[in-house]
């Protein structure tokens, strides 16, 4: 069908567009406007003046009608997310509707004959998207800056929540747009993304964008809910494939016991600290404990450290031997001698 609109083109049209945008898909790159002067011998307005005089041709076979399925369905595609898609997610759709490949220059071509869509090309805050007008752009940037101020305002919220899905129909509603309308908007910017754990929030953030071991391990945790013994933490990291690279356990674990998120709580084993352990030897742990909770027996009080710590039993029994730290009272309870 692409070729079916540049046919009847004067040659020099018809090389000029298969050149700029690829169109018998032998290469993903297309040539400049400055290239084409070059191998032509003319400037690059030259080339471009033919390009738009070509385009121009283009657009009056599509309104007579060519393409009329092909371009209908580009139209309704974009309108039906809200008039704005990322280009990568349109040109899937389309060449699943269609059943073929396309190169982006050719999608590219498409949508520049068409000539009702506006083309965003990619910087350091957005992908490569198209638009039909200025105000779904205007709608689109705007809901992409607001959720961003209220995920940077919000974060230990929508992190300990994790349900995005509650926040976007408030942030959605001031431009008047559905959720499915409202996600597709984010989608196109940088800004935002999930984690392996369906997590949504800012790249910024460690929990959704994490680039290092103990980023990584503190997911492994946090979605764990429960100690892990670092073999096993470096295990489920290779598993989850980050960035595909491979890591250590030894890497893990020294990682891992030089930042206070994390807590050794028995041999190898670490858990985080917001889940409530603390760091400290068997000892300093029981004199924690009796220190806030008063004399306790000592089976009560193993159920206390054990909450902490994967110590044995008699681990706790045994430091309680400890006379000069802890005394016994008449009733069986122990304290600490010095508090």
């Amino acid at each position: 069908m692409i070729l079916g609109l540049i046919d009847d083109l004067s040659p020099r049209q018809k090389t000029v567009l298969a050149k700029r945008f690829s169109l018998d898909g032998k290469s993903k790159k297309g040539m400049t406007l400055a290239q084409l002067g070059e191998k032509y011998g003319v400037t690059r307005e030259r080339i471009r003046q033919i390009e738009e005089a070509a385009f121009g041709a283009v657009r009056k076979k599509i309104a007579a009608g060519t393409g009329r399925e092909v371009f209908g369905y580009l139209r309704e595609a974009v309108d039906n997310q809200g008039s704005v898609r990322k280009e990568d997610g349109l040109m899937k759709e389309v060449e699943e509707r269609f059943g073929t490949r396309l190169q982006p220059l050719q999608l590219r071509f498409l949508l520049e004959a068409d000539g009702s869509f506006g083309f965003y090309s990619e910087d350091k805050d957005f992908y490569d998207f198209w638009h039909r007008g200025s105000r779904a752009l205007s709608a689109a940037k705007g809901l992409v800056d607001k959720t961003h101020r209220h995920l940077a305002q919000k974060k230990e919220e929508v992190l300990a929540s994790k349900n995005f899905g509650a926040i976007l129909p408030v942030l959605a509603k001031d431009f008047n747009v559905s959720d499915a309308v409202g996600l597709n908007y984010l989608a196109i910017s940088k800004k935002f993304g999930v984690n392996k754990y369906g997590d949504f929030g800012l790249m910024e953030w460690p929990e959704i964008n994490p680039k290092t071991v103990r980023d990584r391990a503190y997911l492994i945790l946090k979605d764990a809910e429960k100690p892990l013994h670092f073999r096993d933490i470096a295990d489920f990291i290779k598993e989850r494939r980050f960035d595909g690279k491979s890591v250590h356990a030894s890497t893990v674990h020294n990682e891992l016991i030089k930042d206070g998120r994390f807590v050794l709580v028995g041999r190898g084993i670490y858990a985080l600290a917001e889940h409530g352990f603390t760091p400290g030897t068997a000892r300093e742990v029981i004199q924690r404990i009796l220190k806030e909770s008063g004399p306790l027996h000592p089976k009560n009080l193993v159920q206390l450290v054990l909450k902490e710590r994967l110590f044995k039993e008699n681990t706790v029994l045994l430091n309680l031997q400890n006379k000069k730290l802890f005394k016994r009272l008449s009733d069986g309870r122990y304290h600490v001698s010095q508090a």
